[in-house]
């Protein structure tokens, strides 16, 4: 099928001798009609009065009296009997830890009179002194410096400095092994975190694949 040849035509020019005059749109004014509140509110008070009458005129109570009752059997209620309160001693916390207070002073004080009873009977201990060995002084043994010279041998003794030197040192020891440990720690912890990140950076490798 051969195309269609599409046709272009141009739009014809405006005629620039007319001059354009544009549709002025017709004014309408408002017109102003009278009006009154008085009718209007003695318009709806007239409605309202003939509302309420319509419902009053609806809504009339009928009376209906009510049947006389049986005097063949009269029922009384039955007479309720009141207990009379039983009068109960009171269970004070006071009482209670007063009587425990008491109760300990007395064991206490039968406790102490009887250690008093037994301090004035008068017991007298068995003599063992009669079988014992007497008593024999023991002789010192002296060194071979001390036998010879005759005077005491000098102890040894250690000076301040020194004694705060090797404390000091132990310190510095100590914090050594601290501060040791602490990097340890942290290499540790680098290394765990290290791994840590590549195993989920496989994972992460291993999902996007599939």
């Amino acid at each position: 099928e051969e195309d269609e040849l599409v046709v272009i035509r141009a739009q014809p020019l405006p005629h620039y001798g007319v001059p354009f005059k544009p549709q002025i749109p017709e004014t309408r004014t408002v017109e102003v009609c009278p009006f009154s509140f008085d009718s209007r509110d003695k318009e709806r008070q007239l409605q309202k009065e003939k509302k309420i009458k319509e419902l009053q005129k609806g809504e009339m109570p009928k009376f209906k009296a009510l049947p006389l009752p049986h005097f063949d059997t009269i029922n009384l209620p039955k007479k309720k009997v009141k207990h009379v309160t039983q009068i109960e001693p009171f269970c004070l916390e006071t009482d209670k830890r007063g009587a425990v207070k008491a109760q300990t002073w007395k064991y206490q004080l039968e406790e102490k009179r009887k250690q008093q009873k037994e301090a004035a009977c008068f017991k007298a201990r068995p003599n063992t002194v009669i079988s014992q060995e007497p008593f024999v002084p023991k002789k010192e043994k002296k060194s071979v410096a001390e036998g010879l010279s005759g005077s005491l041998v000098q102890e040894p003794f250690q000076l301040a400095t020194e004694k705060r030197a090797k404390e000091r040192q132990e310190l510095e020891r100590r914090m050594a092994e601290v501060e040791a440990q602490k990097a340890q720690l942290l290499e540790e912890a680098r290394q765990q975190e290290e791994e840590q990140k590549k195993e989920e950076l496989t994972k992460l490798r291993r999902e996007l694949v599939t």
